[in-house]
């Protein structure tokens, strides 16, 4: 038996791909939004199957054992996912030499026994413990997130040196701030160890115990530690955040561990940045339902507001928990309080803006400022039951009848600022463009274009993923999607006095003039190969005109 046979057959597919996405039981199999990256769905067209252990996606057509799952859903090479799937087998492959997959590996492994070290220097200070327990930790907590205590950077380096690790390799590990001094950078604090969701150790974060500062160190970003990806907690709490379906996103490590203490364990925290596109990839493999927890002050409202600008228009459901002044989720829980209140009474985006909008809604020149500012953050979402949410959202915490809601947000997505006149007129010269318009106008009419189009597979891509709705409007570069979207308004708004058959007529039209184009487009190229005697373009050449008089184009 070949090393990859040997290990997949001890692994569960199942257990392994439940580490990357949400799977649920549909009769012998189990079915999920497919993983991948690059695909986007909304009708899961991902299955696993035990019996077989494969994983496969009926859309994107990606499939394998364990080994290319880990390959496809890291986009990694062969050699890197055999070791993942080792450490996943609970297995070594030392014997396996890899040249450049060495350093990787003892990286790993060097922060593995740093750990190691670092738990037994905490159980060698009792001092320590007893900070720990008087803030109210219990040894399940300190197990569970491996608290541990820096307490000589010389017994450190000599316990490495011990287990042959090279000073280059120690120094990279960047735990020593000095490694010819022996200096260790969290000398003196509490430390515990960031793991990414396939639970290798990443990185650090250490917390001060007595009163110097600054009050938390953090390993710096490097190339296993992108804090843009990695969130604290995520090992620990994804399989409660499946089970829960939402996770709770807070800002601080101690708060994370403090939630899942209280039985909170969907809980996760961001790593001394704001929360990106790539968090929210990896949280979506879980669920699409995010609380964001995050501080009550200033910084925290900024957190929260540009959270969820992030999030906008990416298919997840999203509340705010509010938390009161001078509190954090720390101090709620351990003042004996219910957090599930807090979380029962979570805001959405809107609800949000008006609590934390500065007008005055009793005044009336205040609630007419404060109306166009919401209705301008609702015209940026993209999804039309989203933005009827909230627009009856504003109607009853506004007291304003839904029908003057609703006129005036009409107005203010039809501004003229929104989109000039010259660049409807320009964008229009290219009948290509014109069909983006159309269909974003009016989905019903795509099954025209389907029907009628006779040279689709020339068109470029976007177009076809576009006539296959495959293409997603909201991941389109913003000024590009708002152009797009002002401009099918546009369409909507001239052709409202207009019959359907007359519309229809006037789209026929364009379609032929398509057509037309295409065709003496194909044939003019496929001519200039011609010239050079390219086989295939003289059996191209003979097909496009047998299709052409098929439709009598020509």
């Amino acid at each position: 038996m070949g090393i990859v046979e040997e290990l997949e057959s001890s692994i569960d597919i199942v257990d392994l791909v439940s580490k990357y996405v949400k799977l649920t039981k549909s009769g012998a199999n189990y079915k999920a939004l497919c993983p991948f990256p690059g695909h986007n769905e909304k009708t899961p067209s991902f299955m696993v199957s035990p019996s077989k252990q494969l994983a496969y996606c009926f859309w994107c057509h990606k499939w394998g054992g364990a080994l290319k799952f880990i390959m496809d859903i890291e986009n990694i090479e062969f050699k890197e996912a055999l070791q993942i799937l080792a450490s996943h087998a609970g297995k070594k492959l030392e014997w396996y030499n890899f040249k450049e997959n060495k350093i990787q590996k003892n990286i790993y492994s060097l922060y593995k026994d740093a750990t190691n070290y670092y738990k037994q220097a905490l159980q060698n200070n009792p001092e320590i413990l007893k900070y720990l327990y008087d803030r109210w930790l219990k040894n399940e907590d300190i197990q569970n997130f491996n608290f541990w205590y820096s307490d000589s950077g010389i017994w450190l380096y000599n316990y490495l040196k011990e287990k042959w690790y090279e000073d280059k390799l120690i120094s990279d590990s960047k735990i020593f701030l000095d490694i010819k001094q022996r200096k260790d950078k969290f000398i003196g604090r509490i430390t515990f160890p960031i793991q990414n969701i396939r639970w290798d150790i990443v990185a650090f974060t250490a917390r001060i115990v007595w009163k110097w500062e600054p009050k938390y160190l953090n390993s710096p970003t490097t190339p296993r530690f992108d804090k843009s990806s990695i969130l604290y907690g995520l090992y620990q709490g994804k399989s409660e955040i499946v089970k829960k379906d939402f996770v709770i996103i807070v800002e601080g490590q101690m708060d994370v561990v403090s939630m899942h203490s209280h039985w909170f364990k969907n809980t996760v925290a961001v790593s001394g940045t704001a929360l990106t596109e790539k968090h929210i990839t990896n949280l979506k493999r879980l669920t699409h339902k995010i609380y964001l927890c995050f501080d009550w002050d200033k910084a925290g409202e900024k957190a929260t507001k540009l959270a969820l600008e992030t999030i906008k228009n990416k298919d997840v459901e999203v509340k705010i928990i509010l938390l009161p002044e001078w509190k954090d989720p720390d101090e709620i829980l351990k003042s004996g309080e219910d957090f599930q209140k807090y979380i029962d009474n979570a805001l959405s985006p809107i609800w949000y803006y008006i609590e934390k909008s500065n007008f005055n809604i009793n005044s009336i020149e205040d609630k007419k400022r404060l109306l166009k500012e919401l209705l301008t953050i609702i015209k940026s979402f993209s999804d039309p039951i989203e933005k009827d949410f909230y627009l009856k959202e504003i109607s009853k915490k506004l007291n304003i009848s839904e029908s003057l809601v609703y006129d005036a947000f009409n107005k203010i997505r039809l501004e003229k600022n929104f989109v000039t006149e010259e660049k409807i007129k320009k964008i229009f010269e290219s009948w290509e463009i014109a069909i983006w318009y159309i269909l974003l106008w009016d989905e019903k009419y795509n099954s025209l274009f389907q029907e009628n189009l006779i040279f689709k597979e020339y068109l470029n891509k976007d177009l076809i993923e576009l006539l296959n709705w495959e293409l997603k409007l909201e991941e389109l570069p913003i000024e590009k999607r708002d152009t797009y979207k002002a401009i099918s308004m546009k369409i909507s708004d001239e052709n409202s006095s207009k019959s359907p058959e007359h519309i229809e007529e006037e789209i026929k039209k364009i379609i032929q003039k398509i057509n037309l184009d295409t065709y003496k487009k194909i044939t003019e190229d496929l001519k200039q190969k011609m010239k050079s005697w390219d086989e295939q373009a003289f059996l191209e050449y003979n097909e496009v005109i047998k299709k052409a008089k098929k439709y009598g184009i020509k």
